[in-house]
C-alpha cells in the first residue's frame, strides 16, 4: 500500500498538481492575509440614482424651511417608507438618526470615516447615499439617506458568509484549476510515454496522435517523437529488408560455388576441367567477399547518417582524378568520357564518401554503354547549389523501373545484372552517401537513349 501510495506521488501529474495547488493556496492566503488587514465592513459604489434623488428632495426641503434642532428635523421630517435618515456633525462627527432599527449598525462606521464626495455605501442589508450638506441651528451636518435592501447585494452575501466558507471556496477553485491545469500538462506525456513503450514492445507503426497538433513544447515534442519513430521504423525495414535481399541473393553465388567444388571434386583426374572449375570457385569467392563489402559499406552509411567528415575540397579536381580513373576501365569498350567541368568548385564534403558515390555511377555507367559511345560528365554551380549529371549512351530503363533503382539488390532484370555482374548495391551505396551531404539524387532517361543520373549538392550542407 505504502509502495503504491509512493509511485502514485511520484508521477508527475501529481507533483505538477501539488505544485499548482500549493501556489494557489499560497496566493490566496497572502490575498487574505492582505485583504484582512484592509478589510471593510462596506462597499463603496456609485450613487444609487433613486436614493440620490430622495436625498436631493431631503436637503431642499431642510433647506427650504429650517428646523430648529437636530431632534426635532429627525422627529417631523418626512420619511419614505423603508428607509433611514442619518445626520453627521461635521465638527464632533457624532452621527444622529430617526432611530429606524436596521441602521442602528452603519452608526459606527460613519463616525470613523468621514466622505467628501456623494456615493452609495453597501452594507450586508442596508445601502446609504450621501453626503449633502445642511445646516440646523447653524450647526454644518452631513446628510446620508438610508434605504433597507429587500435581496442583499451580491458582495453583501460574500460578506456574510463563514470564515471557514470563505477559506473553502477558493480553496476548491484554485483546486480544480490546478488539476485541470496538470492534466492538461501530464496527459500528453502519459500519451507520449505508452506510444514509445508500445514502439519498445515492437509495434513500429506507433506514433503520438492528436498531441501532435498542439501549438506548444508538448506538440513539438510529439511531432519530433514521430519523426524519430518515423526514421526508426524506415532503418528498420531498410535493414530487414536488406537482411532480406542478402540471404536471397547469396544463394546464387554459394550454389553457384557449391557445383563448381562438386564438379572439381569429380574432374580431379582431368587437370583442364580441375583448372576451370577451380576458376569458377575462385570467381564466385570474389563476388561474395565484393557483396558482403558493399553490404558492409551500405550498413555503415545507413548507420552515420550524420558522420561525415566534412572538409573543404575542390570537386572539380575530385572530378578529374575520377574520370581519369575510370578511362583505364572505359578504354576497355572503348568508351570515351567527356568533361565539361566549372572552374575550381569548392564546398565541404566528405572527400572519400562522395568520390565512392561518382565512382559507383560512373562505373554502373561504363557497364551500361554499348562500345564505341561517349558518357559526359557535368558540373555546374549555382548561388547555392552544385549540380552534377552524369549520361551514358546505354538503352536506359523503363520509366516504372526509375524510382527503383537506388534500392538495394534492385535489377531491371536478372540477366542484366548476370552479365555484367556486380552486387546491384552500387547506386543503392551511391545515394546514401548523397544523402548524408543532405544532397539529393535521381534518374531520367534520356530521349536519345541512355540514362542521366543527376545529383545536387548544397554549397553549405551544415546550414541544413
Amino acid at each position: 500500500m505504502l509502495t503504491q501510495l509512493k509511485k502514485t506521488f511520484s508521477t508527475i501529474g501529481v507533483k505538477l498538481f501539488l505544485c499548482f495547488w500549493l501556489i494557489a493556496i499560497c496566493s490566496i492566503a497572502l490575498t487574505r492575509y492582505v485583504s484582512t488587514q484592509l478589510e471593510q465592513e462596506s462597499i463603496i459604489l456609485p450613487a444609487h440614482p433613486n436614493d440620490l434623488r430622495k436625498l436631493k428632495h431631503l436637503t431642499k426641503r431642510i433647506t427650504a424651511k429650517p428646523p430648529r434642532s437636530v431632534k426635532s428635523l429627525l422627529k417631523h421630517i418626512p420619511s419614505f417608507r423603508g428607509a433611514g435618515i442619518l445626520l453627521k456633525n461635521k465638527t464632533t462627527n457624532k452621527v444622529h438618526s430617526n432611530k429606524k432599527r436596521f441602521i442602528r449598525n452603519v452608526i459606527p462606521y460613519l463616525e470613523k470615516n468621514s466622505f467628501n464626495h456623494i456615493a452609495s455605501i453597501q452594507f450586508p442589508y442596508v445601502r446609504i447615499t450621501g453626503p449633502e450638506t445642511v445646516e440646523v441651528n447653524h450647526v454644518s451636518y452631513q446628510l446620508y439617506y438610508a434605504s433597507k435592501g429587500k435581496s442583499p447585494h451580491i458582495s453583501a452575501l460574500v460578506m456574510q458568509l463563514p470564515f471557514w466558507v470563505k477559506i473553502i471556496i477558493p480553496l476548491l477553485i484554485s483546486m480544480s484549476i490546478s488539476w485541470l491545469l496538470a492534466r492538461s500538462l501530464s496527459k500528453p506525456l502519459l500519451k507520449i510515454k505508452d506510444t514509445a513503450k508500445s514502439f519498445g514492445n515492437g509495434d513500429f507503426t506507433a506514433r503520438v496522435e492528436r498531441i501532435n497538433n498542439r501549438g506548444d513544447e508538448l506538440g513539438t515534442l510529439a511531432k519530433s517523437f514521430n519523426v524519430m519513430a518515423e526514421k526508426l521504423e524506415q532503418g528498420i525495414n531498410a535493414h530487414q529488408r536488406l537482411l532480406a535481399d542478402v540471404s536471397h541473393e547469396l544463394r546464387s553465388p554459394m550454389t553457384r560455388l557449391q557445383i563448381a567444388l562438386a564438379l572439381a571434386n569429380k574432374s580431379s583426374e582431368n587437370p583442364t576441367e580441375l583448372e576451370k572449375h577451380l576458376l569458377r570457385c575462385e570467381l564466385e569467392v570474389t563476388r561474395l567477399d565484393e557483396m558482403i563489402a558493399d553490404v558492409l559499406t551500405l550498413s555503415r552509411l545507413e548507420n552515420t547518417y550524420q558522420q561525415a567528415l566534412l572538409t573543404d575540397i575542390d570537386l572539380h579536381e575530385l572530378l578529374e582524378t575520377i574520370i581519369d580513373d575510370a578511362q583505364y576501365l572505359a578504354n576497355e569498350k572503348s568508351i570515351n568520357i567527356e568533361q565539361q567541368l566549372s572552374q575550381p568548385c569548392c564546398l565541404p564534403a566528405d572527400n572519400q564518401l562522395l568520390a565512392s558515390a561518382i565512382q559507383n555511377i560512373l562505373t554502373n555507367a561504363i557497364k551500361y554503354s554499348p562500345e564505341n559511345t561517349t558518357i559526359n560528365v557535368n558540373l555546374q554551380q549555382t548561388v547555392d547549389r552544385i549540380k552534377i549529371t552524369i549520361i551514358d549512351a546505354g538503352k536506359g530503363v523503363p520509366e516504372h523501373a526509375l524510382p527503383e533503382l537506388f534500392k538495394p539488390f534492385y535489377r531491371v532484370s536478372d540477366s542484366r545484372e548476370r552479365t555484367t555482374g556486380g552486387t546491384g548495391l552500387g547506386l543503392a551505396i551511391a545515394q546514401q552517401a548523397i544523402l548524408t551531404h543532405k544532397g539529393t539524387i535521381n534518374a531520367k532517361n534520356n530521349h536519345s537513349g541512355g540514362l542521366t543520373i543527376t545529383i545536387n549538392l548544397p554549397l553549405n550542407p551544415t546550414a541544413l
